[in-house]
């Protein structure tokens, strides 16, 4: 007899226990939105200053470095044209040498420079991203949303009503003393 019941029990608790789950499971709602960055660069005010900012930038580190590079292919041609000549092998061997350490110096000064490129960039974007990442936030918290995704994010759907780049850019520009 307590056998029966104890396995009665057992079998109403199991049953149960997926009730009680499934309505649990039932209750929460995720609030999601999605944001098309791309929308957003392409939009937002301050992106567009900042992009003209740092090509300006960029392109007068261009200027700059061209002199250096172009320093840097003389010397070489030079040394190109020395060995092409009559050399003793002592004078070759100098000359290979210098060669290969011109053009590593050379090769070093053009990776420092794209470096330098990528640096004004990133320094000139990075407070923007904040702005944009950090008004994000606020609009999610504003609008109970539990997680907003990237457009791009491999997102296979989601109805356009979830799409909240709109008011995101609109506030964004709004700050920024721009409205549509």
């Amino acid at each position: 007899m307590r056998l029966k019941r104890f396995l009665l029990l057992t079998l109403v608790a199991a049953l149960a226990v997926p009730v009680v789950l499934y309505a649990a499971e039932e209750e929460k709602v995720f609030k999601y939105a999605y944001v098309n960055m791309e929308r957003v660069v392409d939009e937002y005010v301050l992106f567009k200053e900042v992009r003209e900012e740092a090509t300006k930038k960029i392109d007068e580190a261009r200027v700059e470095d061209a002199a250096k590079m172009d320093e840097y292919q003389e010397n070489l041609k030079a040394l190109e044209e020395k060995l092409d000549g009559p050399l003793t092998p002592e004078a070759k061997a100098e000359t290979v040498d210098t060669y290969k350490t011109t053009y590593e110096e050379a090769l070093d000064f053009r990776n420092s420079a794209l470096a330098k490129y990528k640096r004004i960039e990133r320094d000139a974007f990075e407070p923007v991203y904040k702005k944009v990442y950090e008004k994000i936030e606020s609009y999610a918290v504003k609008k109970d949303y539990e997680v907003v995704f990237d457009y791009s994010a491999i997102l296979l759907y989601a109805d356009e009503k979830c799409d909240v780049t709109e008011e995101v850019i609109s506030e964004l520009n709004e700050e920024a003393g721009i409205s549509k």
